[in-house]
């Protein structure tokens, strides 16, 4: 959808120049799409087959593959909507007067449909009720091979010279099947967090309540967690139990819960069910922390994130390798020598002094990945891949689509093959001062930060070394997207991969404001702490990045409103 808008804007603009040279270069595009109708994982009713309790307990790579992901009835957005913003139509414009900084799913929808449709109609070429069945390469007439079948049945076969994979990494549920297994003696209902619409409604005007006083697990911390945990709360639910293996998860950075309805359970897995069928025992994966056993469960969210979809790429054209197959390097493979090698000083350097590198570092990290080079296949240049990678999913995906035009259009030149596998191995190296990257791919580095004591100031969310120290790690992401936008020449800049503009830095401070509006939640006083979330936080630090428009706050207490901002006892 954004590729498809990035084109329509390219092309208007060039008509307005009267370049009918470069009008000539514009790709015709042709669009595969599943669904009956554009939206994606932002419309709730895309997953008509979703993972629930029933095919949860089904190891078929059919049934994966029949799945798809949506956001459910109730869902707000989890990120200020200042990083969800484009240059070419404002929540001004849209909203015609200043907004909270958290909105609803359904809200953001109606956002980004009204923006796409500004210039054309960008649906005409797409295929709707469509899977595609496989992609294949003919290296001898040096097209892609699509296969697709429509909703009837019918499968037709098409060439192409150019492909983009752009179905997101929200592609499918990921299930835990090996928990599935000690979770069978279970006596309650289990979804994945994609499938909660199917196992009870999530919008507090409709009486189908099947979370109401009830008390709740969830496995994994992740973002969903957040959401659906704070959601349950304000439906109504009696307790929630989070597990959390690692406690890196957005959820566990919760300063507090609401009315302190919400218990982590730190470094924990499912270990099984006793036999009343409600009780699940958690092991410990720490052995600081005892095991956990919680009692009187009646339902279960899988909240383990998602994969994507794949399946029908011939496998020398997936962007990633599977994970048994990931590559490691050492320093002295990009001619460094690990003993001499320093990382440049940083907010972390008087916490940890030096680090020797590990000998095995991860090839691939979130920016970076060993088959693929900035959105194109590096043994394949004409394939594609639009997907994001930072906070700012909607932002990033928009610049993406703008690169990938770019180097189709040949406006953004596409390095030769040896020359992408270089610029990689040197990104690597210099990602390797990055907090956020080294802590990621160096086992050596992350385990002298894990090492740290409990009451150091790295774990004080409130003192000024820890904003410092969060400034610098956030940073790198933002840098990504100023370089991807200074390279797609993105009308919006953001700076470049070694300084921020003004924008870029106003970005960082919001997305840091965002962060530390969690961690606080912790300070406030015990009547504060009963009712108040991140979304509840001064909204005043977030503003515009295209108008300068400030956030207002939200029109009541969040859990006692509904979507409209109306409360909820008025409904």
């Amino acid at each position: 959808m954004f590729f498809l808008h990035a084109l329509a804007t390219k092309r208007k603009q060039l008509l307005a120049a009267g370049d009918t040279l470069a009008l000539k270069k514009l790709p015709v595009v042709t669009v595969f799409e599943k669904s009956s109708s554009p939206g994606g994982v932002w419309r709730s009713d895309r997953n008509k087959h979703a993972f629930d309790e029933t095919t949860c307990n089904s190891n078929s790579d059919n049934a994966e593959e029949g799945a798809s992901t949506n956001m459910y009835e109730g869902l707000w957005i989890n990120g200020h909507k200042e990083g969800m913003e484009f240059f070419d139509y404002t929540f001004e414009e849209h909203f015609k007067s200043p907004t909270p900084a958290y909105l609803p799913r359904q809200r953001i929808l109606e956002y980004i449909m009204a923006r796409v449709s500004l210039h054309e109609d960008i649906f005409q070429n797409v295929l709707f009720n469509t899977s595609v069945l496989s992609v294949t390469y003919d290296k001898e007439f040096e097209q892609f091979v699509v296969s697709a079948q429509n909703s009837h049945g019918k499968t037709t076969t098409q060439l192409f010279d150019k492909c983009i994979w752009a179905s997101g990494l929200n592609g499918k549920p990921r299930i835990p099947y090996d928990l599935l297994q000690k979770l069978k003696n279970f006596n309650g209902k289990i979804a994945h967090s994609s499938a909660m619409d199917r196992i009870a409604s999530l919008t507090p005007c409709d009486h189908n309540n099947a979370v109401q006083g009830k008390r709740i697990l969830m496995v994994g911390d992740s973002y969903s967690a957040e959401d659906l945990a704070l959601q349950c709360i304000k439906l109504g639910a009696e307790k929630i139990y989070i597990t959390t293996r690692t406690g890196e998860g957005s959820a566990s950075y919760m300063g507090s819960w609401p009315e302190n309805k919400v218990e982590m359970l730190w470094y924990s897995q499912i270990a099984g069910v006793k036999e009343d069928g409600k009780t699940i025992m958690c092991d410990t994966l720490n052995n600081d922390y005892a095991p956990a056993c919680v009692n009187d469960i009646s339902i279960i969210i899988f909240c383990t994130g998602y994969e994507p979809n794949l399946h029908f790429l011939d496998e020398e054209l997936q962007p990633w390798k599977k994970h048994e197959d990931c590559g490691v390097w050492c320093l002295e493979d990009f001619g460094e020598n690990s003993e001499t090698w320093r990382m440049k000083e940083n907010a972390m350097t008087e916490a940890l002094g030096h680090v020797a590198p590990s000998k095995e570092l991860e090839l691939n990290s979130d920016y970076i990945v060993e088959n693929s080079y900035r959105r194109v296949l590096i043994k394949n240049p004409s394939m594609m891949f639009i997907y994001e990678q930072t906070s700012y999913p909607l932002l990033e995906i928009d610049v993406a689509a703008w690169l990938s035009l770019a180097y189709i259009t040949g406006e953004l030149p596409i390095p030769t093959e040896e020359e992408m596998v270089e610029r990689n191995k040197r990104e690597l190296l210099d990602s390797m001062h990055e907090l956020s990257v080294r802590y990621e791919i160096d086992n050596n580095f992350s385990a002298a930060w894990c090492a740290l004591p409990s009451d150091h100031w790295s774990n004080d969310t409130s003192c000024s070394k820890y904003r410092s120290y969060l400034d610098e790690y956030n940073s790198y992401e933002i840098r990504i997207l100023a370089r991807d936008m200074k390279d797609a020449k993105y009308p919006l800049q953001l700076g470049d991969i070694h300084n921020l503009n003004t924008s870029g830095l106003k970005l960082l401070k919001m997305l840091c404001d965002d962060c530390i509006g969690r961690y606080t939640l912790s300070k406030c006083d015990g009547e504060t702490k009963k009712w108040k979330t991140f979304r509840d936080i001064d909204p005043t630090p977030f503003r515009s990045l295209v108008t300068d428009m400030a956030s207002v706050p939200l029109k009541g207490k969040w859990l006692e409103i509904d979507d409209d901002g109306n409360p909820l006892h008025d409904m």
